[in-house]
C-alpha cells in the first residue's frame, strides 16, 4: 500500500519535473539566442558609428579651413617735428628718418642756420626743407637731445676703435716676422729699378691691331725677359732659407716660379688710363703690342690679373712677399725636399698676413683675397706653358737660352 502510494505520488511528480526541465531549456535557449542578437546589434551599431565618424572626418578634411583674419594695419606715430610717418624714437622723440638725419648732421657739424623771416616758420612734411633754422629750432622744442647725438657718435667711434684693435691683435708680430719682412723687402727692392727715376718710352712703328708675333717686338721683349730672369735669380738667393736647398731643388723652384714672379712684378706697373705696362728698362707696351710681342692669348689674362692686383692696393713689400711665397712652394713637380719648402713657406705666409693686416687693418678679408691671387697666377702660368708650343712655330729663330729653359720646364710640368 505504501508502495502504491509512493508510486502514485512519483507518477504525479514526473510530469512536473519534465515540464520544469523543458522550461529551463527553453529559457536558456531564448537567452542565448537573444544574447547573440544583442551582440550582433551592438556590433552593427559600432560599425555604423565608426562609419559615421569616418564620414565626418572625411567631410572635415574636404572642407577648407576658414581664412585667418588679416593682421591689423600698422599704426604709424607722426613725427613730432614734421608730422610725417615716424620710423621710431630717435634722440628722445618719435621722428621720421629725414628729421633724424637732419638733426644728427646739424649737431655733428655744428651747423649755424639763418631764418629769413620771423623765426616762426611752419614746419611740416611739405615745408620742412624751406627753413633749416626753424626746423632745427622745432627739433629742440619737441625734445630732441643734443647729448644723444654726441653719445651715439662716441659709441660708433668706440666700436670702430675696438674693431680695429681686434683686427690688429689677430696677427702675431714677432721679431722673426719683422726680420723676414725686412729681408724680403730689401731683396725685392734691390732687384728692381727705381721706376720713379726711370725714363719711359713707347715703341714706334708697331701694329695697332692684333696679329701674329711681331719679330721686332719679340726681340725687345725677349731681351727684357732674359734680364728679368737674372734679377729673379738674384732675388731668390736672398729669400730666407732658399739657399739651404740642394742645387737641384733650387733650380727646380726657380724654373717653376720664374713666370709667376715675372707676371707679379709686371702687374704692379699697369697704367689703366693708357692701358699699358712698363718693363724694367722703361719700355711701355700697350695691350695690343703685348699680344704681338709674344704673349698672344695670355695678354688679356695678364691685364685682368694686374687690374685685380691694383684693386687690393699692393705695395712693394707685399709684392716681394708674394714672390717669395710663389718661389718656395712645396707642390712643384720634381722637388725632392718638399718638407723643407713647406717649412720655409709657412713663416712667409705669416709675415704677409701680419704685414697686410697692420697696413690696412679695417679689411680683414684682404689677406685671403691676396692668397687667391696666387691661384689666379698659377692658372696664367699653366697657359703660358701651352703658349710656348705655338710660339716656337711662329718664330723664325730659336728662343734665347734662358727663356727656352724656363718655358720648356713649364711645358714639362704641364704634361
Amino acid at each position: 500500500m505504501w508502495e502504491d502510494a509512493s508510486m502514485s505520488q512519483g507518477e504525479k511528480l514526473l510530469p512536473r519535473l519534465a515540464r520544469a526541465w523543458e522550461a529551463n531549456i527553453a529559457e536558456v535557449f531564448w537567452q542565448t539566442h537573444h544574447a547573440g542578437d544583442s551582440w550582433d546589434d551592438q556590433r552593427s551599431s559600432n560599425h555604423q558609428s565608426d562609419r559615421c565618424i569616418t564620414d565626418q572626418s572625411s567631410s572635415e578634411e574636404m572642407e577648407p579651413s576658414p581664412p585667418s583674419p588679416p593682421p591689423p594695419p600698422r599704426v604709424y606715430k607722426p613725427c613730432f617735428v614734421c608730422s610725417d610717418k615716424s620710423s621710431g624714437y630717435h634722440y628722445g622723440v618719435a621722428s621720421c628718418e629725414g628729421c633724424k638725419g637732419f638733426f644728427r648732421r646739424s649737431i655733428q657739424k655744428n651747423m649755424q642756420y639763418v631764418c629769413h623771416r620771423d623765426k616762426n616758420c611752419v614746419i611740416n612734411k611739405v615745408t620742412r626743407n624751406r627753413c633749416q633754422f626753424c626746423r632745427l629750432k622745432k627739433c629742440f622744442d619737441v625734445g630732441m637731445s643734443k647729448e644723444s647725438v654726441r653719445n651715439d657718435r662716441n659709441k660708433k667711434r668706440k666700436d670702430k676703435t675696438q674693431s680695429l684693435e681686434k683686427h690688429t691683435l689677430s696677427y702675431n708680430w714677432t721679431p722673426e716676422i719683422q726680420t723676414i719682412i725686412t729681408t724680403v723687402r730689401e731683396a725685392h727692392m734691390a732687384t728692381l729699378p727705381d721706376m720713379g727715376k726711370l725714363p719711359k718710352y713707347k715703341v714706334k712703328n708697331a701694329a695697332e691691331q692684333r696679329g701674329p708675333t711681331d719679330i721686332e717686338l719679340w726681340q725687345h721683349f725677349s731681351d727684357l725677359c732674359t734680364e728679368t730672369i737674372i734679377k729673379i735669380v738674384q732675388f731668390a738667393k736672398k729669400v730666407p732659407g732658399f739657399t739651404t736647398f740642394g742645387t737641384a731643388d733650387q733650380i727646380t723652384l726657380l724654373k717653376a716660379a720664374c713666370l709667376d714672379i715675372l707676371i707679379l712684378r709686371l702687374a704692379t706697373r699697369l697704367d689703366k688710363e693708357s692701358d699699358t705696362v712698363t718693363f724694367i728698362n722703361g719700355m711701355m707696351l700697350s695691350r695690343t703690342q703685348m699680344h704681338n710681342a709674344g704673349f698672344g692669348p695670355l695678354t688679356d689674362g695678364v691685364f685682368t690679373f694686374a687690374e685685380g692686383m691694383q684693386k687690393l692696393l699692393f705695395d712693394e713689400t707685399e709684392i716681394g712677399l708674394m714672390c717669395s711665397i710663389c718661389l718656395v712652394c712645396g707642390d712643384r713637380q720634381g722637388l725632392e725636399d718638399i718638407q723643407r719648402a713647406e717649412n720655409l713657406q709657412e713663416p712667409l705666409l705669416e709675415a704677409l698676413k701680419a704685414y697686410s693686416r697692420r697696413r690696412i687693418p679695417d679689411d680683414p678679408q684682404r689677406f685671403p683675397k691676396m692668397i687667391m691671387k696666387i691661384t689666379d697666377l698659377r692658372s696664367i702660368s699653366s697657359k703660358g706653358a701651352e703658349r710656348v708650343i705655338t710660339l716656337k712655330m711662329e718664330l723664325s729663330s730659336p728662343m734665347p737660352p734662358l727663356i727656352a729653359e724656363i718655358w720648356e720646364k713649364q711645358n714639362e710640368a704641364l704634361s
